[in-house]
């Protein structure tokens, strides 16, 4: 997984706290101290990066939402950050495996990397 900034870090660690999935909306409310398209670019990141899913929509007063929860949790995310500096692509793809919510979107992944890498050489 990639390296996070610490604002992502803190919006991350907030996630975990809350322990539910949220909008961008809801988020900031409970959170007012990071202004709200910080939350929504964090968010976006956070998602491509693969720390927190997309889930449901849910509608507010005026339009719908997807809400978002972490992908992993605080144990198992310091546990891949622990295995990354010292574990084996086994036990590092052990790792993924189990906290993949989309495993055959994290099989693609994983193939496209292989691919991008092997055309570098």
């Amino acid at each position: 997984m990639e390296k996070l900034t610490k604002k992502e870090f803190e919006i991350l660690t907030r996630l975990w706290e809350g322990g539910h999935p949220y909008t961008v909306s809801e988020f900031f409310r409970e959170n007012s101290d990071i202004a709200k398209p910080t939350i929504a670019k964090a968010f976006k990141t956070l998602s491509a990066k693969g720390y927190i899913t997309g889930g449901s929509f849910v509608q507010s007063k005026t339009n719908f939402a997807q809400a978002f929860s972490a992908a992993l949790t605080e144990k198992e995310f310091l546990k891949l950050k622990k295995n990354q500096a010292t574990a084996s692509p086994e036990a590092l793809f052990n790792t993924l495996w189990k906290t993949a919510s989309d495993k055959d979107s994290l099989l693609e992944d994983l193939m496209s990397l292989l691919d991008k890498y092997t055309q570098r050489s």
